[in-house]
């Protein structure tokens, strides 16, 4: 196994234990579902001066960035960037489909009536928000500033966890394990399929035009600088 498969491989053990141990702590222990709710009483006031615009966000976020996903799509097409368009699909597929499949299979057990009894982990919404994000940033048709429009994504992605913990829609562990199954997925996806891949004249980018002038040999002048061949030898008298 070669370097970059390790660290992939490492990285994506490392999301799934945390995952694990934030889910048994938050969830299967008094202390982790009093810290949960706990943090609700935090944000009270936020939630009551910016429901309004928390909400805007949380609704607005997921159509917004689908919509951006959707112009880029295309551009992928043009461009016949077909494995970063398959890859931005897996990584929004497998995060949503992931997140809402744990959510139906995961507990939360009444410990003391901390909060609400229902059973929100992890996020589905802070999942859709995320995975759409990763799929801007894979879909990103100009290299130069792709890792602007990944900062941009985790700021999207944070401003729709924060809406969801204001508007009380989340307890903070939804959307940290739902950033979680976002970060695995997405590391995940670039390992298998080697995305964002760098330009290439195959994939329909723009790419570096090729250099019309031939690159001398060693030891042989450039073209312009060839010397004529010699005129024939006068023939010797008889």
């Amino acid at each position: 196994m070669g370097e970059r498969p390790r660290a992939a491989a490492t990285l994506i053990l490392l999301l799934v234990l945390a995952f694990v141990a934030l889910w048994a702590a938050s969830h299967l222990t008094a202390a982790g579902q009093q810290a949960d709710a706990g943090v609700f009483r935090t944000v009270a006031p936020l939630h009551d001066v910016g429901l309004g615009t928390a909400g805007a966000l949380r609704r607005g976020l997921p159509v917004v960035c689908a919509g951006v996903v959707a112009v880029l799509g295309v551009v992928a097409i043009v461009r016949r960037a077909w494995r970063d368009l398959v890859a931005a699909l897996l990584v929004v597929l497998g995060t949503v489909g992931i997140a809402l499949g744990l959510r139906a299979v995961l507990v939360r057990p009444d410990l003391g009536g901390f909060g609400y009894a229902h059973q929100t982990f992890p996020s589905g919404h802070v999942a859709v928000v995320g995975g759409l994000c990763v799929a801007i940033w894979l879909l990103w048709p100009w290299p130069a500033s792709r890792s602007l429009a990944g900062w941009v994504g985790l700021g999207a992605t944070a401003v729709a966890a924060f809406a969801s913990v204001v508007t009380y829609a989340h307890r903070p562990s939804d959307v940290v394990g739902s950033l979680l199954v976002a970060a695995a997925v997405a590391i995940a996806v670039a390992w298998l399929l080697d995305v964002p891949r760098a330009v290439s004249p195959g994939d329909g980018s723009p790419s570096t035009p090729p250099d019309d002038d031939p690159v001398p040999v060693a030891g042989q002048p450039p073209d312009d600088d060839v010397a004529p061949p010699a005129p024939p030898a006068a023939p010797r008298p008889a």
